[in-house]
């Protein structure tokens, strides 16, 4: 794979995953907004509670992202670093592993031993790390405060939709106007990812809007009832 197929990859999960981000700003608030809408909650209890969920969720979601990155990233260093010991130590068997693993993925012993050998001539480290745990020395990594920041802004411009609702619609309408925009941006949302992922739109949609719409109705009733 090329450094720019690398790349792409690691760029199509990060947004993946921010867009899932999103999508639980979205969901989340937008529960809250019909739940205190079928308790008949007041303008000013549903934006205090809005903005809570946003800032909140913003800040909860970043912070789980970064211990997230953090402890991805210090196991990834204790893994090369233990294996640049090995290979100090032990060049010669960590050769004959490498050509293991490439013989175990179909390749000739000649050609396995081969293969090793040229790599470990060139980076050793390199080679094993992305032959036995799929890990790149070379890949550059996002630093676990910037996956924390874009983490919490996804959440918030997602829990921005139902706010917006609230701000804008009238009184009588926003527990619908509220779905209304939910369905609409989980749609848009989802698409996204289905596009990213290279999987069915409809179906992705589907699952998506389906949540949203079961998480909205189900808060809006324990609302009423607590109501």
């Amino acid at each position: 794979m090329t450094e720019t197929g690398r790349w792409a990859r690691i760029d199509r999960g990060r947004v993946r995953e921010h867009v899932v981000d999103t999508n639980d700003g979205i969901i989340a608030s937008a529960g809250i907004v019909e739940g205190l809408l079928g308790a008949g909650a007041s303008s000013t209890i549903l934006l205090v509670a809005s903005l809570a969920a946003m800032v909140g969720g913003g800040l909860a979601l970043g912070g789980m992202r970064y211990a997230e990155t953090a402890d991805e990233r210090d196991a990834q260093k204790a893994i090369l670093e233990a294996e640049r010991r090995r290979i100090d130590l032990t060049p010669a068997e960590e050769e004959a592993e490498l050509a293991a693993l490439y013989q175990d993925r179909g390749l000739s012993p000649q050609l396995a031993r081969a293969v090793a050998a040229e790599l470990s001539a060139g980076d050793a480290l390199a080679a094993h790390a992305e032959a036995e745990y799929g890990i790149s020395p070379r890949d550059r990594q996002a630093t676990p405060w910037a996956i924390a920041v874009v983490a919490g802004l996804a959440f918030g411009v997602g829990a921005g939709v139902p706010l917006l609702v609230i701000l804008l619609a009238p009184p009588e309408w926003r527990s619908a106007a509220t779905i209304l925009a939910v369905v609409a941006a989980l749609s848009l949302t989802a698409s996204v990812t289905a596009s990213v992922s290279e999987t069915s739109i409809p179906r992705t949609m589907l699952r998506t809007v389906s949540i949203g719409v079961a998480t909205m109705l189900l808060t809006f009733l324990g609302g009423s009832l607590l109501g």
